[in-house]
């Protein structure tokens, strides 16, 4: 499978690591950036993250394009697809996306279904650190990435990004915008809540008694904020859902040690421990 041209909008950690990626493995012809500044253009000609780019010239970038990412933060994947609606005309371009919620893009996406085919995607892939400096060509292996049919998704396009997530490594499930948003915001956006939270309550004098177990639970809170409040804001509903359950499970816990519980206080503990060991 190669493409002739593949375009990224947003060179990022993500986006990098996909136009690198696709590079190293001989997937696309060509693969064509555009950034918002100019430095951040020069740094991913600079880490090889690209074979050209413009700075905000969608019409020019996505000329002759097979297939469009959108790595940009959540919060200005609506304005993108805005953006491209102007300048594509017809459905055999995809465009797909990175974002961390679906359903709210996904539905936005709709609205242009007459001038491409739009795929919703999330590499369930990446780390605290941001910036295509960091970016990698071995991110996805090995990694999930969730693709969402909405109704005027075309088969054949979730097919064949379905392809190229597959040929850079990741394992690939497709679920609904509505399943997708509903999961993720237990298993990714709720951890990144108490992360932050384990973060915001510690002391500064305590600092020098933090060792690995802090380190390791707390880590995520160094990802960016204001990617993660537009993340936690765009699927507000169901991450206040688990919220709760969160607050329900911990109250327990805070109660069985107030009150002395300890056979009740061990159950809740091995029951968590059973789903953690489970994850690995």
């Amino acid at each position: 499978m190669e493409f002739r041209k593949i375009v990224i909008i947003g060179m990022g950690f993500v986006g990098g690591s996909i136009g690198k990626a696709l590079l190293e493995k001989g997937l696309a012809d060509e693969v064509v950036g555009v950034c918002r500044r100019q430095s951040s253009l020069d740094r991913a000609v600079k880490e090889k993250s690209l074979s050209t780019g413009y700075v905000n010239d969608y019409e020019k970038a996505v000329e002759g394009a097979d297939v469009i990412f959108i790595a940009t933060p959540v919060h200005t994947i609506e304005k993108v697809l805005d953006g491209l609606a102007e300048v594509l005309e017809g459905t055999e371009v995809i465009v797909t996306d990175v974002g961390s919620t679906k359903k709210k893009i996904v539905d936005h996406a709709s609205r242009y279904s007459d001038r491409f085919s739009f795929v919703g995607g999330h590499p369930l892939a990446g780390s605290e650190k941001t910036g295509v400096e960091y970016s990698s060509p071995d991110l996805f292996d090995g990694s999930l990435c969730v693709l969402t049919k909405g109704e005027s998704t075309p088969a054949e396009a979730v097919d064949k990004v379905k392809k190229i997530w597959k040929a850079l490594g990741a394992v690939v499930h497709v679920t609904t915008p509505e399943g997708h948003d509903k999961i993720l915001a237990f298993t990714s956006h709720l951890p990144h809540v108490a992360a932050y939270t384990l973060a915001g309550v510690q002391d500064l004098e305590f600092i020098k008694y933090m060792s690995t177990g802090f380190r390791d639970t707390a880590r995520i809170a160094s990802s960016d904020p204001e990617s993660w409040s537009d993340i936690f804001l765009s699927n507000r509903d169901n991450l206040l859902k688990a919220i709760a359950r969160f607050k329900e499970l911990l109250s327990g816990i805070e109660d069985d040690i107030r009150e002395g519980r300890e056979e009740s206080l061990k159950e809740k503990l091995k029951m968590c421990k059973r789903i953690r060991d489970g994850v690995i």
